[in-house]
């Protein structure tokens, strides 16, 4: 008949430590909404650059491009719309002006 192992308390530690303890980091950061994997990923240099698939609006197929990328693309895109918002804020107070003066001429 086998003896049944026994654990010393060093090893229950061990134990808690190895297992318990990344699991709940990765708990409390899916509660904060991150991504705890990512999070342990660039916290112990595992990834260089993570690709992500994006749209392209050239031809509608699927192009990788990192993240750096989308992010500059993405806010290149911002100050265009900006850009765009003001022009057409321009034009609104430009309307609203002739407006005024066709309801005064009357």
């Amino acid at each position: 008949m086998a003896r049944r192992l026994k654990l010393t308390g060093f090893a229950r530690f061990f134990i808690l430590l190895v297992i318990l303890a990344p699991l709940s980091y990765l708990i409390a950061s899916y509660a904060n909404g991150e991504d705890g994997v990512e999070n342990i990923k660039r916290l112990l240099g595992i990834t260089g650059q993570v690709e992500q698939p994006a749209t392209s609006k050239d031809n509608g197929g699927t192009v990788f491009v990192s993240k750096a990328q989308r992010i500059a693309a993405l806010e290149q895109e911002i100050a265009d719309l900006q850009d765009s918002l003001e022009a057409k804020d321009l034009e609104i107070a430009e309307l609203k002006r002739q407006i005024r003066l066709l309801k005064g001429s009357r």
